[in-house]
């Protein structure tokens, strides 16, 4: 078991370069009724992110920079808070988590016709200014920051944003057709996007770059392979390149089945993937098939173990997880998508302490 933040270890890992010492806890986000029961007392500051990034065991903490954080109304950059406004998503209250009476807050993108349908709209939604994002919380964190603990900034969004601002339906239709507005709306997150990266890469605490992006859903892309590459990969390779320029680790996070794109993900630069969900991929053969080309993240099946299992099942998945994938190094450990609220607060413990546990190496999860 490590007991420091060792952001050494996980770059070891996310870049292919080996055995570390031991598999790195990593997540997408951790709902703050998690991190709050954690801590035993309220989160959702930056002290509090990193108060908690030591005491469960990350090398990291996450922050949001960018058009998710515009989508999202991320207050600080900060993941997987309670109360969440945004002028684009719609808030739903309701009762997700059923152990629970109290209602929670998600946010929802349309389906249907989003805030910009033509040029006028374009032309009149309120851009944000790349300058303008919270940067200031950066220098904190960097005053904030432990010995070797680093901050992975959350950017994507380079088929997300623009789907989410015309509608899912419009975007992808539009897209299919060859028609001018869906490519507008692109580059010009894309512009914003770059924009954001060349800026956090100024900030010495910044560790990795981490492009949040669903591409596909349990049974395939959402669209074409050949979509994505005309449109949507020469935006995220650039970016990749600036990334990989500083020398920094470029992750990518997509749910979905990605078979037809991997070698495509390995292309824009990316140097680990992320959840690698259970119901749509295998990670055991996805680690066969690119072995020292991609560190895989996360599969802890948030469908069932995670959220219907007992600490015991989760236990196992984990402890085949470290002898199936981790061998070799090239895996962080971690849920198949990220830690809701809904998910049992012992569940999660038993998770991080079985990583905890068994994951030095040589692995010997038996």
């Amino acid at each position: 078991m490590h007991s420091m933040a060792n952001f050494t270890n996980l770059r070891k890992a996310l870049l292919c370069q080996g055995e570390p010492d031991y598999v790195p806890l990593f997540e997408g986000s951790i709902h703050d009724d998690i991190k709050s029961r954690y801590l035993g007392k309220p989160s959702g500051t930056l002290e509090a992110e990193v108060e908690f990034a030591e005491a469960a065991g990350y090398d990291y903490v996450h922050i949001t920079m960018g058009m998710r954080q515009t989508m999202r109304g991320e207050k600080l950059g900060l993941m997987g808070a309670k109360t969440v406004e945004s002028g684009v998503l719609k808030a739903v209250s309701a009762r997700y988590n059923p152990r629970e009476e109290r209602e929670n807050t998600r946010l929802w993108a349309e389906e249907g016709q989003g805030l910009i349908r033509d040029d006028a709209s374009f032309d009149d939604y309120a851009w944000p200014d790349p300058s303008s994002f919270e940067y200031s919380a950066l220098e904190r964190l960097g005053r904030l920051l432990p010995p070797d603990m680093k901050v992975v900034v959350n950017v994507g969004y380079i088929f997300t944003a623009p789907w989410m601002l015309m509608g899912m339906e419009p975007f992808c239709i539009g897209l299919a057709a060859g028609e001018p507005l869906p490519l507008r709306v692109i580059d010009r997150v894309t512009g914003i996007q770059r924009r954001v990266v060349e800026n956090v890469l100024q900030f010495e605490c910044v560790g990795a770059i981490r492009m949040p992006d669903d591409l596909g859903y349990t049974t395939g892309l959402i669209v074409s392979p050949r979509l994505l590459r005309k449109h949507v990969f020469p935006a995220i390779k650039g970016i990749g390149d600036l990334t990989r320029a500083k020398g920094l680790p470029y992750l990518c996070h997509s749910d979905g089945k990605l078979y037809d794109v991997l070698d495509d993900l390995v292309d824009c630069g990316f140097h680990a993937l992320h959840p690698c969900e259970p119901a749509s991929m295998d990670i055991v053969e996805v680690k066969r098939r690119y072995r020292g080309r991609l560190c895989l993240c996360g599969n802890i099946n948030l469908d069932s173990t995670l959220t219907l299992g007992t600490p015991s099942d989760v236990e196992e998945e984990v402890k085949l997880r470290l002898r199936t994938v981790a061998p070799g190094g090239g895996y962080c450990c971690g849920a198949s998508n990220s830690v809701p609220e809904y998910v049992p607060f012992e569940n999660y413990v038993a998770m991080i302490n079985t990583v905890k546990k068994y994951g030095n190496y040589p692995i010997h999860a038996d």
